[in-house]
């Protein structure tokens, strides 16, 4: 991902589109277990067993913004503007939630994608990291699907889908990890200033950033940064299962908690 498109509601709901780890550090023998795990292909009843819909309870707002009003909504669109992640307002709150196109060619609301799956059990926090570097590769969206510029994978398709950019290097690793109990979220903004997508992960009240597409195959959490401490990461909003978070204002930050961050609504799935 190189760059979003924000799509901006007025009013009381349309939309424009506008550019805008307790933790053991020793080596374990899990990445035996994993490369066993690699063999495994999914069939179309593994990658259909996820449902994506739900609604947004917008903090504020007296209605739920629906799945149903953002498809209505982007089909309204030509595919340029519909081609990128979608930040909406509604009723009058300002960047209450996400959107995203999928592999079905719908919009789904971003926290919709970590769908809770966990490839196998782990009590290692830094194998899903390590597992991401040894089974997928990093390719741009319109490399892989014939000139679409973005497309989401959810976290369960990220594990069986050879090929992803950073978003659905992200949602796999942020969806693993909330499975073994971490606090972990997918943020969104920009990175040396371009669009991009990390996890940071919240362990021992300490805010780790993890690049979700770094191949580099660390077997130690301690090998794993600070968040305060990672340059050239601006991020702009973040989510996980439930909730999703922007920034007050438009400065700077490295923390990904506190007053400066506005949870601004929650997704309920079903």
């Amino acid at each position: 991902m190189r760059y979003w498109i924000l799509a901006i509601g007025f009013s009381t709901a349309l939309t424009l589109p506008h550019i805008l780890v307790t933790l053991s550090d020793a080596p374990s023998t899990e990445p035996e277990f994993q490369l066993r795990e690699f063999a495994r292909q999914p069939g179309e009843a593994e990658y259909s067993k996820d449902s994506q819909r739900g609604v947004v309870r917008v903090q504020g707002s007296s209605r739920p913004l629906t799945e149903k009003f953002v498809q209505q909504s982007v089909a309204k669109r030509s595919p340029e503007q519909s081609a990128y992640v979608s930040i909406w307002h509604w009723q009058g709150i300002r960047e209450a939630a996400a959107s995203a196109r999928g592999l079905d060619s719908e919009h789904h609301f971003a926290n919709s994608y970590l769908v809770g799956f966990k490839p196998f059990k782990t009590k290692q926090l830094w194998v899903p990291l390590y597992t991401l570097a040894m089974r997928k590769e990093y390719q741009y969206d319109h490399l892989q699907y014939a000139g679409l510029a973005d497309i989401w994978q959810t976290s369960r398709q990220a594990y069986y889908q050879k090929r992803g950019d950073c978003e659905d290097h992200a949602i796999l690793l942020a969806d693993w990890l909330i499975e073994l109990g971490v606090d972990a979220r997918v943020a969104m903004g920009t990175h040396n200033g371009e669009g991009h997508a990390w996890v940071v992960a919240i362990v021992g009240n300490k805010e780790y950033l993890l690049e979700a597409t770094s191949k580099r195959r660390e077997t130690s959490w301690q090998a794993m940064p600070l968040a305060e401490l990672a340059e050239g990461y601006d991020v702009e909003f973040q989510f996980n299962r439930y909730f999703f978070w922007a920034k007050k204002d438009s400065r700077p930050t490295r923390k990904y908690r506190g007053s400066h961050w506005i949870k601004k609504s929650q997704f309920i799935r079903g």
